[in-house]
C-alpha cells in the first residue's frame, strides 16, 4: 500500500476545550485572568488552573477546563515520526461537538499559554489562522457528522474488549476508521458518544490509562507497522552487511 492509504487517524474526544461559559464570565477570577492577558473574558479558554472556583457551578466540571491533556497530546501526535513521514490524520473534537482537522504540517507551540490562544483563536473562528492557509480548521459541526464521513469509529474504552495495539491499528488501517482517544481527566464518555462507536477494544485489561499514555503505545505500533520508522530512518547497506555477519 502507499503511504497516503496507510495513515493512521487518530480523534481526540470529548476534549475540553471550551471558551469560559457566559455564566461565569464576570467570576472575579475570569475577570482578573482575562485582564491579565489583555482579553475579553468570553475570549479566554476555560482552565481549571486559573478558574478553579469559578467552575464551582459548572455542570460536570470534573471533565472540563484541562486543555494541558489536549496540549501534550497534540505535541506527541504532530511531533511523531508517524506523522513526520505521512502516515497520521489528526482530529480534535471538542465539548460542543464541533470536530476540526489537524493539518500535518502544523507544529503546536510548546509553551502552554501560546497554545491556549490557539485554541480560542479556533472555537471563535473555526479556523486557524483566522485568515490565509488553514493549519487547523472545521472539519465536521457534530461527531455524528463526522463518524458517518469516516464510516465508523473505533473507541478506546477501559470496558472494550480487550486488544493489543498492534491489533487496533491494523483494523483502524484496513477500515479507515478514526482511532478515538478520551482527552477528559476523570468520568466516562457520554453516551451519545458510545453510542457512536463501531467498535470498543482496551488496551490494558479494563484499566484506565492517561491519555498521552496510550497515544504514545498506539504511535509505537503504528510506526512499526506502517514502516514509518524505517522510512525515516532507513538502514544503510553497510549497517545491512554488518548486521548480515
Amino acid at each position: 500500500m502507499e503511504a497516503a492509504a496507510r495513515r493512521v487517524r487518530i480523534v481526540l474526544l470529548e476534549s475540553p476545550l471550551e471558551l469560559v461559559p457566559r455564566e461565569i464570565r464576570n467570576h472575579p477570577q475570569v475577570v482578573r485572568y482575562a485582564r491579565r492577558f489583555g482579553i475579553d473574558p468570553g475570549e479566554a479558554l476555560l482552565d481549571k488552573t486559573y478558574h478553579y472556583y469559578a467552575m464551582a457551578s459548572l455542570p460536570q466540571k470534573w471533565k472540563r477546563g484541562r486543555p494541558d491533556i489536549v496540549h501534550v497530546s497534540l505535541l506527541l501526535l504532530q511531533d511523531s515520526v508517524l506523522n513526520l513521514t505521512g502516515h497520521l490524520e489528526v482530529y480534535i473534537h471538542v465539548l460542543d461537538g464541533r470536530v476540526f482537522r489537524v493539518e500535518p504540517e502544523t507544529r503546536i507551540p510548546k509553551h502552554l499559554d501560546r497554545f491556549k490562544g490557539l485554541m480560542a483563536q479556533l472555537l471563535i473562528h473555526n479556523r486557524v489562522p483566522p485568515t490565509g492557509k488553514p493549519l487547523i480548521h472545521l472539519y465536521a459541526s457534530t461527531l455524528r457528522e463526522f463518524v458517518d464521513k469516516m464510516g465508523g469509529l473505533i473507541l478506546l474504552w477501559e470496558r472494550g474488549k480487550p486488544a493489543t495495539p498492534a491489533d487496533i491499528v491494523r483494523e483502524a488501517l484496513e477500515t479507515g476508521w478514526p482511532i478515538g482517544i478520551g482527552m477528559f481527566p476523570r468520568g466516562d464518555f457520554k453516551k451519545s458518544t458510545l453510542r457512536k462507536a463501531s467498535r470498543t477494544y482496551s488496551i490494558y485489561g479494563g484499566v484506565p490509562l492517561k491519555a498521552w499514555t496510550v497515544i504514545h503505545e498506539l504511535l509505537c505500533a503504528a510506526e512499526e507497522i506502517t514502516g514509518a520508522r524505517r522510512a525515516c530512518c532507513p538502514i544503510r547497506e553497510e549497517d545491512e552487511s554488518e548486521n548480515a555477519e
